[in-house]
């Protein structure tokens, strides 16, 4: 059986050691000599051997000289163990592996990812960039910390915090002929158009804009051929506002009413885990970011928002 060695014991017998003094070693540590003293002769007890020769001066045994090299290892290496849990728990390292939707990926998240970074900067992040509904199995089968996407079906193991709402328009060229058009595009002025159906063409379901859609002359699911597509003048589509950048010389949104449809987009967690610290703090950067673009729905609050968008 081992002996019940206590750790400030081996910090009294190091120090001691170091200074060649009892007395040095007490003043260092804040202590009475009675005590280091005590605690070093407790040490030796439960060992069965003398560290230091009887005497005035704290000169090491043979045993404590064989015993020193390997109490200091283990104090070094126990500060070193300590100080990178604290540093872990106050999230100035760790890893952070999140999934999220392309157009967030894009658009929002590296506004975060720079402050974030700036704030964290020992914290190393992934990013996967994904369709909602692998967002959702990334954060099921924990391969990520958690995610950012529409809520893709209801799971009872996976939490969803509203973020923005993301409306769903028109995505052309700027020289089309409906970018021309000076009134308000309802989704019926996309009839007879070359339309292009695309994933996220799903949140139309339930809603009088999804016949419009059902009559599409293409279907592209990777988002930069769908793009390109566009470019190119092939056709049309509907997407969320997120998925183009306003900035793009080519391509223009114009939202869509007569319905309007909106995209709900949120954070999804693990219901039964925990973040880790520095997956937290980028989980309420994230929120507090988002909170900042668009007040949010509170979690919980509508629970057909989530689903339906």
């Amino acid at each position: 059986m081992l002996p019940d060695v206590k750790l400030q014991q081996l910090r009294y017998f190091v120090l001691v050691a170091d200074l060649k003094s009892y007395h040095a070693a007490a003043e260092r540590a804040s202590r009475t000599q009675p005590a280091i003293s005590l605690a070093i002769r407790e040490l030796e007890h439960k060992l069965g051997e003398a560290l230091f020769e009887r005497g005035n001066k704290a000169e090491l045994t043979p045993f404590g000289e064989q015993c020193y090299p390997q109490a200091k290892a283990l104090l070094e290496h126990y500060t070193r163990a300590v100080d990178q849990m604290s540093m872990a728990a106050e999230r100035r390292t760790g890893q952070v592996a999140l999934a999220c939707v392309p157009s967030f990926a894009s658009q929002i998240l590296p506004t975060i990812l720079q402050s974030f970074a700036s704030a964290h900067p020992n914290v190393r992040i992934s990013v996967e960039d994904d369709t909602a509904e692998h967002v959702h199995q990334r954060v099921l089968h924990r391969h990520v910390d958690f995610g950012v996407a529409s809520m893709w079906n209801l799971d009872p193991n996976l939490s969803f915090e509203p973020l923005i709402k993301d409306p769903m328009g028109l995505v052309c060229r700027r020289d089309h002929p409906l970018a021309q058009i000076e009134r308000p595009l309802d989704w019926t002025d996309l009839q007879g158009e070359t339309l292009i159906t695309n994933g996220t063409v799903r949140l139309l379901d339930g809603t009088p804009a999804r016949s419009v859609m059902e009559h599409a002359h293409l279907s592209v699911s990777n988002m930069i051929s769908l793009l390109a597509l566009l470019r190119a003048g092939i056709g049309v589509t509907a997407l969320p506002r997120l998925a183009v950048d306003e900035q793009d010389p080519d391509l223009c949104f114009i939202t869509l009413a007569e319905p309007r449809v909106e995209r709900g987009i949120g954070l999804l967690a693990p219901k039964r885990h925990s973040l880790s610290p520095a997956a937290r703090a980028l989980y309420e950067a994230t929120r507090a970011h988002a909170a900042a673009l668009e007040p949010a729905t509170p979690a919980g609050s509508d629970s057909n928002w989530a689903a339906t968008h």
